[in-house]
């Protein structure tokens, strides 16, 4: 499979394949990605940039990711899907070619503490994220691509009533996840389950969830002096469910004592569509808590990330006791 950024050569053969007859000037590695390689794609024939996508996951989460982005492209700004070749080429491994999307991821965006257009985009990301939950499935699950578009429904990621302990329950199990919180565990464990009375019923919530919804795959950009969502990138965990638990990933740096993308997101989210339950801060936390401890359990994580993670695990056991 390709990895290098440097072999020119080989991912010129992959987008060849889909354009032969333009010439390729420079190929660049795009920052961001912890799983799937991103490679910029310039041509000295005069065409716009490609994105050229290497998915380490193989041809089943290609087909998904792009199959999503072909699906939602009519309301929510994502890269059009210019090819795809989910069983690669000469051993190349799945990949796909992307519309290279301009802009700022909202991460950047942020650092610049330029509040004005900080609320503008965080108001056009509420926008999308309900234009996002507006997708409905015949029920809750995994989501499978095929080869002719379609989106397929697999099984739900819990069968209880109580499905937030239950998945974190199954994070907490195992072995990554229990090394790095070590006998926290099982006050995390008590803690879910405290909550989950008061936890809202997702059990038959089938929207489509982004999955991902952090700050570094939200492109921002200003247009006739106002900013807005560019592009919502990565869907390759994209699942159907609660769009709750998309507003937990993106809300998930906001400080109450410091807003920054509040209440202009929710705002908007709830204006275009989207529902919050009461208390909703609280329980946004709460839920996210599931893809916290999930990000525990891969083991390439950097230290630096782990210590985050496990920042934000304990200040959210901390401050929303029930």
């Amino acid at each position: 499979m390709i990895q290098s950024v440097t072999d020119t050569a080989s991912a010129s053969r992959l987008v060849e394949k889909a354009f032969p007859q333009r010439r390729i000037a420079g190929v660049q590695q795009l920052s961001g990605g912890l799983i799937n390689t991103n490679l910029k794609v310039t041509f000295s024939t005069g065409e716009a940039p490609v994105v050229l996508r290497l998915h380490q996951k193989g041809p089943a989460t290609c087909l998904k990711e792009t199959n999503v982005l072909r699906l939602v492209g009519r309301t929510v700004p994502v890269p059009d899907v210019l090819y795809v070749e989910p069983n690669g080429i000469d051993n190349s491994g799945a990949f796909s070619i992307l519309q290279f999307m301009e802009g700022l991821t909202f991460q950047q965006l942020k650092r610049t503490r330029n509040l004005t257009a900080i609320h503008q985009a965080s108001a056009s990301v509420g926008k999308t994220l309900a234009a996002i939950g507006a997708y409905k499935f015949a029920k809750p699950g995994s989501l499978t691509g095929t080869l002719t578009n379609d989106i397929e429904v697999g099984p739900p990621y819990t069968y209880t009533s109580d499905p937030i302990p239950e998945i974190l329950d199954t994070f907490l199990n195992l072995a990554d996840a229990q090394r790095r919180l070590g006998a926290f565990a099982q006050r995390l464990h008590d803690f879910v389950w405290a909550w989950a009375p008061s936890l809202p019923d997702i059990t038959n919530v089938s929207d489509l969830v982004h999955s991902d919804f952090g700050n570094r795959n939200i492109l921002v950009n200003e247009v006739a002096g106002h900013w807005r969502v560019a592009a919502v990138l990565d869907w390759e965990f994209a699942f159907s469910g609660s769009p709750l638990l998309d507003v937990g990933n993106f809300l998930r740096y906001e400080l109450g004592s410091d807003p920054l993308r509040e209440p202009y997101f929710s705002q908007s989210f709830v204006a275009n569509g989207g529902s919050l339950p009461d208390n909703w801060r609280q329980i946004i936390r709460v839920m996210d808590l599931t893809a916290l401890v999930e990000c525990l359990t891969h083991n390439y994580l950097p230290d630096d990330v782990v210590a985050e993670i496990l920042g934000l695990i304990h200040s959210t056991v901390e401050e929303c006791q029930i």
